[in-house]
C-alpha cells in the first residue's frame, strides 16, 4: 500500500513548530517531504532539552518522515538557484517566514511560480499578509496573549498562558487542510495557488465565541481555574491518594446519573439545579458535593465508578505517566524512532490520522543535518560529486 500523497514532493523550509508540523502530516500521509536548513542546521533542531545525539526532543516530534538536506539560499545566489531547481522538481513549497524575510530572500510565489507554474505555495505568518502587523515576527505564545486567550485561563488574577503551543499546532493542521485541498484543484485544472494562513487568525478563530459575547452582550468570561465555564459541576479534584482526577459532571442526563448513584435524588428536585448553567451558577453548593465524593476515593476508584455510572473523567497525569497509561499503549499514539546516529531510541508522536485504505505509518526517522544531501541533489537533480565538494567548501550547503 501507499499513502494518500504517495508522488507529491513537498519542500518544507519551515522552522519551529507551525509549519514543520504542517510537513510532517504531509509526509506521514505518502508525500516526499524534503527538509531544507542552513549549514550546520537551523537553531530549531537544538532548542529546549536535547537527546544524546545533539537534538531537541521537540524537533524529533516535528519532523520523523522526512529527508533532510542542507542549503544556503538565504545568502548564496547559487544557493537560491539550487534551491529553484528543487522547486522544479516539487509540488509544494511550505514557508514560516515573515512576508517581509520571505521577500528579501527571494521566497515568494511569484518566483516559484516562474519556475513551477502549478506550485502550490503555503506561507504560515504570526499576523498575515496586510495589514499595520504584517512583517512584524510572533510566536504562539504572542497570539495566546493578542486573542484575549490568556484572560479567560487560570484562577481570578493574573492572565495564564497554556503551556502547549496549541495555536501553532492548529495553524499547521489548517495549513495542511489548505494544501492538501490545493492539490485536489490542481488535479482537476492544472493550477497551483498560494495558501495563506496566519497564527493571529487561528488564535481568534479559537477565541471567536468570547469575543462576540463582549462585542454584541458586553458579557465578559470570569477565570474559573480548572473549572468549565457556564457548565458544572465540572473541575479538577484530589483524590484520597494524593492524585487528581477532572470529573465532568455536565448535561442534564449525565446530573441526573451521578445524583442517582450517590444517592442525592433530592437535588434532581431543586429547581436551583435545573440546568447546566444553572449547576454553574451555583457551582459554590454543588462543586464541595463532587470534590468530596472524589476525596473519599482513590483516583482509579473514581474512575472505575466513573465508567459505572457512566460520567466523564479521567486522571490528571504527569508527563512521566502519560506513556505508561494502558489506553495510549492500546492505541499507538506514541511510538519508538531510533535516533539517526543509532544512540538510542525516542518517543515521538505517531501519525495522528488513521486511514483505511491508505494507512500512515513512520518509515523514516528523524533526519540528521544534511543526512540526504547526496540522494537529493545528486540522484534526484544530477549534480555531480565534483560540484557537491565544491559547493559544500563554498558553504553553500
Amino acid at each position: 500500500m501507499v499513502g494518500a500523497l504517495s508522488g507529491i514532493r513537498v519542500l518544507d523550509l519551515g522552522r519551529f513548530v507551525a509549519a514543520p508540523f504542517c510537513a510532517m502530516l504531509l509526509a506521514d500521509l505518502g508525500a516526499d517531504v524534503i527538509r531544507i536548513e542552513r549549514p550546520g542546521g537551523n537553531e530549531d533542531r537544538f532548542m529546549g532539552f536535547n537527546m544524546p545525539v545533539g537534538y531537541s526532543y521537540i524537533f524529533a516530534n516535528l519532523n520523523r518522515n522526512k529527508r533532510a538536506i542542507t542549503l544556503n539560499f538565504e545568502k548564496s545566489e547559487k544557493g537560491k538557484q539550487m534551491l529553484f531547481d528543487l522547486v522544479k522538481h516539487s509540488d509544494v513549497v511550505v514557508h514560516n517566514f515573515s512576508p517581509e524575510a520571505a521577500k528579501a530572500m527571494g521566497v515568494t510565489y511569484e518566483n516559484f511560480k516562474a519556475v513551477k507554474p502549478d506550485i502550490v505555495y503555503a506561507q504560515v505568518s504570526a499576523f498575515g499578509n496586510i495589514g499595520p502587523y504584517k512583517n512584524r515576527i510572533g510566536f504562539d505564545q504572542i497570539i495566546k496573549a493578542m486573542s484575549g486567550a490568556m484572560w479567560i485561563s487560570g484562577f481570578p488574577g493574573a492572565p495564564t498562558k497554556e503551556q502547549t503551543p496549541h495555536v501553532d499546532y492548529m495553524t499547521a493542521c489548517l495549513t495542511t487542510i489548505g494544501i492538501v485541498s490545493a492539490l485536489y484543484h490542481r488535479e482537476k485544472t492544472g493550477q497551483g495557488q498560494v495558501v495563506d494562513t496566519s497564527l493571529l487568525q487561528t488564535g481568534v478563530m479559537m477565541t471567536a465565541p468570547f469575543i462576540s459575547e463582549w462585542e454584541l452582550g458586553k458579557k465578559l468570561r470570569p477565570q474559573v481555574g480548572n473549572r468549565s465555564q457556564f457548565y458544572g459541576p465540572c473541575d479538577l479534584y484530589p483524590t484520597k491518594d494524593g492524585r487528581w482526577v477532572w470529573v465532568a459532571v455536565i448535561t442534564n442526563s449525565i446530573w441526573r446519573r451521578f445524583c442517582k448513584y450517590i444517592g442525592r435524588e433530592d437535588l434532581l428536585k431543586d429547581k436551583r439545579f435545573k440546568e447546566d448553567f444553572d449547576r454553574w451558577e451555583y457551582r459554590d453548593i454543588l462543586d464541595p458535593l463532587v470534590a468530596n465524593w472524589v476525596a473519599s476515593q482513590t483516583a482509579e476508584e473514581v474512575i472505575a465508578a466513573s465508567e459505572k455510572i457512566p460520567i466523564p473523567a479521567g486522571i490528571c497525569y504527569k508527563q512521566s505517566e502519560v506513556a505508561n497509561d494502558p489506553q495510549v499503549k492500546a492505541t499507538g499514539v506514541l511510538s519508538l524512532v531510533s535516533s539517526p546516529d543509532g544512540s538510542g531510541n525516542v518517543n515521538v508522536t505517531s501519525p495522528p490520522l488513521k486511514m483505511s485504505v491508505t494507512p500512515t505509518k513512520i518509515y523514516r526517522s528523524f533526519p540528521a543535518v544534511g543526512q540526504h544531501n547526496e540522494e537529493v541533489f545528486g540522484k534526484m537533480l544530477g549534480y555531480t560529486n565534483e560540484q557537491l565538494s565544491k559547493s559544500k567548501e563554498e558553504g553553500v550547503i
